[in-house]
């Protein structure tokens, strides 16, 4: 079976508490081991990984666990200088001629080991280019990087690292509502929270037949995408259409985003007390549309009792893009189904929203009726994983 090094993030800085940052990352961990087949053993600040299956579906599955930093395929021998040597040939020789640029790092977690690192690195460069190894060597930006640990009782050898998310692993006794839409913003901020250990329950605010069931399906998928980075993931699904049309018919449209959003964040608490919840989380960016000015931030925060975490607030479009991309939002995003915050939206949105003038709105309306029947008609439908 092939190992592979899972290396911790910074969840190594955590002390006393790191313990439990692992044992989080290891619930992670555990289903992924079972669609592959594997096995772990968890070894001083690192995670070791054995499985027979293939190394891109590997790569694919472990690089969904937060709170690593890297993952590498590797290769173990004893402290014998010669199977070191032997080893380290073996693992490079078959680049020869390829033209990267070349260099050998590594580490001494043994400290007795009598040899250091530096000199390590030296006598396993020497003896390489001594077997006739012709790439040219570039400490500082090399192509190719042959690595090495002297463990305990053996050492540890690889050629390749993956990239991990970094951040620190899903906890998932933090329950954080995440107000999902089937826009660009929202899945990216629970993705980015979900790098912070938050374990998420999207809330989307669907509003039929204002909204089809296409813009549902979209959200869905959303979250089945989001569903990879922790092991399950209930969607909260929020029939707003009653709401939408008491403000639409009772109100200023000018104040309806407002006004919407308050509501949604009065529901969305009501649902985290269900599950005692710990904060909410949104896709507002400062500045991008006119109603997600710091004024109307600070009125639609107004009687909220759970911390509102907005991860994209200093991000433009381009950045969050960027991630989208990455993490595969991208392209369910920009499906042309509309939610009801693009379908409600009006022409001319307040962008300095008033606390009194929207509260003396508020006043003429049945606010806590409102928000009961909306989270009494509430649809779960729990997502599991899915691993290729």
């Amino acid at each position: 079976m092939q190992e592979y090094l899972l290396r911790y993030g910074e969840l190594t800085l955590k002390g006393r508490n790191r313990k439990l940052f692992v044992q989080n990352l290891i619930q992670v961990l555990k289903p992924r081991l079972s669609v592959l087949g594997g096995t772990y053993q968890a070894l001083h600040k690192k995670l070791l990984v054995a499985t027979d299956a293939p190394q891109d579906q590997v790569r694919r599955i472990l690089e969904t666990i937060s709170g690593l930093t890297s993952i590498s395929p590797i290769y173990r021998t004893n402290h014998d200088l010669t199977s070191i040597k032997a080893l380290a040939w073996q693992l490079v020789s078959q680049f020869r001629g390829s033209g990267l640029k070349f260099a050998v790092k590594g580490k001494r977690p043994n400290k007795r080991f009598p040899m250091t690192s530096m000199d390590m690195q030296t006598v396993i460069a020497n003896d390489i280019y001594q077997r006739g190894f012709d790439l040219p060597v570039d400490l500082k930006r090399p192509d190719l990087t042959l690595e090495f640990s002297i463990e305990m009782h053996d050492t540890f050898m690889n050629i390749v690292r993956w990239p991990g998310i970094g951040g620190l692993p899903i906890n998932p006794r933090t329950r954080f509502g995440l107000l999902l839409s089937g826009g660009l913003d929202s899945p990216v901020a629970g993705y980015l929270m979900q790098k912070r250990g938050a374990h998420l329950m999207p809330i989307y605010f669907h509003t039929p037949p204002y909204t089809v069931d296409g813009a549902k399906d979209k959200v869905i998928d959303l979250a089945r995408v989001l569903a990879r980075y922790q092991n399950h993931m209930d969607l909260h699904v929020v029939n707003f259409t009653r709401i939408m049309k008491t403000l639409v018919a009772d109100c200023p449209a000018e104040c309806l985003v407002i006004l919407s959003r308050r509501l949604m964040m009065r529901v969305a608490t009501q649902i985290m007390k269900r599950h005692r919840g710990h904060a909410l989380i949104t896709g507002e960016s400062l500045g991008q549309v006119a109603s997600q000015t710091i004024e109307n931030m600070a009125v639609i925060n107004e009687g909220v009792p759970l911390p509102i975490l907005r991860p994209v607030v200093g991000m433009d479009k381009v950045e969050i893009i960027q991630i989208a991309r990455r993490i595969g939002t991208y392209e369910i995003s920009i499906q042309p189904f509309e939610d009801c915050c693009s379908l409600f939206s009006p022409k001319e949105p307040v962008t300095k929203a008033s606390s009194k003038r929207i509260q003396a709105i508020e006043s003429n309306l049945d606010i806590e009726t409102l928000v009961q029947d909306a989270v009494a008609g509430l649809e779960t439908i729990t997502l599991q994983p899915e691993f290729e």
